[in-house]
């Protein structure tokens, strides 16, 4: 059991520091911030398809959503928690229904992949504290840029873009975990 929670967490860290990492280097440059959707939903699906299969046991998947809302909430936008915490309950869900299957794992990713477009709500929902929080961390012209380039119907652009980053994610995980750690009997 002990060695299941300890890679569990080096997981859940090494999904948080590559989303951290990618999401931070974005935010230096408004047009790819928009992008960020896509592109982190295809970076992390295969640590999340190793994770899930790596620990297949119940609430996994509902501990990483929850340490990714946590993340994307630090500057107290509790609706990324929120947002975070019912897609991972879905992803849980879809994946643990039954049998896994790496289709419903996909599919299971392509759901918990949207949890990364929780400060997209923000943007939404509380667009000037969102972008004094981008202007503080990056700059007034960058927000003033970001002001721009996001509309109120952008949330449906970045959803379309995560759920889209998530499925070719999430194949582009199954396929390493088949072709490596499989093949290592490591899976």
């Amino acid at each position: 059991m002990a060695g299941r929670l300890i890679i569990a967490g080096a997981f859940a860290a090494l999904y948080l520091a590559l989303f951290f990492a990618a999401a931070t280097v974005m935010g230096f440059v408004p047009i790819v911030y928009i992008f960020a959707p896509f592109v982190l939903s295809l970076v992390l699906g295969p640590v999340y398809m190793l994770y899930v299969t790596k620990i297949p046991k119940r609430w996994a998947i509902m501990i990483l959503a929850a340490l990714t809302g946590l993340l994307t909430s630090m500057d107290g936008f509790r609706i990324c928690l929120i947002w975070s915490l019912a897609l991972g309950l879905a992803a849980e869900f879809i994946a643990r229904r039954g049998t896994s299957s790496k289709k419903k794992l996909v599919l299971s990713f392509m759901v918990f992949g949207c949890t990364n477009m929780g400060p997209a709500w923000v943007l939404l929902l509380a667009k000037q504290r969102f972008l004094d929080v981008c202007a503080v961390y990056y700059g007034q012209d960058s927000a003033n840029t970001l002001d721009r380039l996001t509309p109120w119907w952008i949330i449906f652009v970045f959803l379309a873009m995560a759920i889209a980053g998530g499925f070719i994610g999430g194949l582009f995980g199954s396929r390493i975990l088949k072709k490596h750690f499989e093949k290592a009997g490591l899976v």
